[in-house]
């Protein structure tokens, strides 16, 4: 196993995306996860939306734990960024938020909405 070090940024390859994360392995073989809050600064309904398997992407090392590495995309990374520019139908700071019922019951509308949107676009 290469020397990894927690905070390095490497390359490494979409194995797996299950509803909780995306399992990566580098081109050593050593595996690892990207935990879903980790993909993204914002709600995440379904993860293929932003990784698909088979993506090469630079994640960052989290932690090494029992030779299996703990990984982000949420860092300064062009890919998720880009993702996130293209659609921001996840941005929950979009709404406009003044607290409340009310306020859930003006947005929830528009979430939905969103929501479908994302479903459609994610079953092309």
């Amino acid at each position: 196993m290469v020397n990894y070090r927690e905070g390095s940024i490497i390359k490494a390859k979409v194995t797996s995306i299950k509803h909780f994360g995306a399992f990566i392995e580098t081109r050593d073989g050593v595996q690892g996860l990207i935990h879903i809050s980790e993909i993204a600064n914002t709600f995440i309904v379904d993860i293929n939306y932003y990784l698909k398997v088979g993506d090469i992407i630079d994640v960052k090392i989290l932690s090494i734990k029992n030779s299996k590495i703990n990984a982000s995309l949420n860092f300064d990374n062009s890919i998720v960024r880009r993702k996130q520019n293209i659609k921001n139908i996840n941005q929950i700071k979009n709404c406009n938020f003044k607290y409340g019922f009310k306020t859930i019951e003006k947005e929830l509308q528009k979430w939905k909405k969103n929501a479908l949107l994302e479903i459609k676009h994610n079953s092309k």
